[in-house]
């Protein structure tokens, strides 16, 4: 067997390997989605029996207001994204959970669709259309940001509401050498609050080194393109 082919198989290995981790990773967030949400469920049906305010009430947000249960969903983190966003896509309808799926979304995010007329939604299918054409916008307008006339305060502030799906971006921006970036990537990841001591050389030494564990989340906008 050559060389070549033995490096073939080697990267194809890793190829599957890495792609059954990613199934495995979604169906494991998957399982404490549903966990939850069966919860949240039963609650619901409770508060109907009993026919409590929360039952009568129109305004999805309340539903979720003091739910543990949703707040265990957001928890989860950025890993939990494709997956609610696929539970909305394949849910039939666009009921009140799609809409509690499409909260958790913006609140994991950071980002707040409803800020903008243009991408406001009232529904979790209204918000789904909306959050995909806005991810496949996110690495151009990442890019036009930081190369744009604004100040680096402006910048940040412009950045921001970007949300998490825009960091590992904002990181290629940082490594790339646009340290005055990276307050956006502390302030989006929590992880990052030891590095506020940094400097300059040290947060480009640390886009490098982080940048991978972005690598998913990455490649999750990128797909919407």
């Amino acid at each position: 067997m050559n060389k070549k082919m033995i490096v073939g198989i080697f990267a194809l290995g890793f190829a599957v390997t890495s792609m059954l981790y990613a199934v495995r990773a979604d169906a494991s967030v998957e399982k404490k989605i549903d966990e939850n949400l069966s919860g949240l469920s039963k609650q619901l049906e409770t508060e109907v029996a009993n026919k409590t305010e929360l039952a009568m009430s129109s305004n999805p947000y309340d539903y979720i207001k003091n739910s543990e249960e949703y707040q265990n969903i957001v928890n989860l983190g950025p890993e939990a994204i494709p997956v609610l966003e696929k539970k909305i896509d394949e849910s039939q309808g666009s009921g009140l959970f799609d809409y509690i799926f499409a909260a958790a979304i913006e609140e994991i995010s950071k980002v707040d669709l409803k800020e903008d007329q243009s991408t406001a939604w009232d529904t979790g299918e209204k918000f789904s259309e909306k959050w995909k054409v806005k991810l496949s916008t996110l690495p151009e307008e990442v890019e036009k940001i930081s190369n744009s006339d604004q100040s680096s305060d402006e910048k940040i502030t412009s950045l921001k509401k970007l949300g998490v799906p825009a960091v590992p971006f904002i990181i290629d921006q940082v490594e790339a050498g646009k340290t005055e970036l990276f307050p956006v990537v502390q302030s989006l990841v929590s992880t990052t609050s030891q590095a506020k001591s940094f400097t300059a050389t040290d947060v480009v030494q640390w886009a490098k080194d982080n940048k991978d564990e972005f690598k998913e989340l990455k490649e999750y906008v990128l797909s919407k393109k």
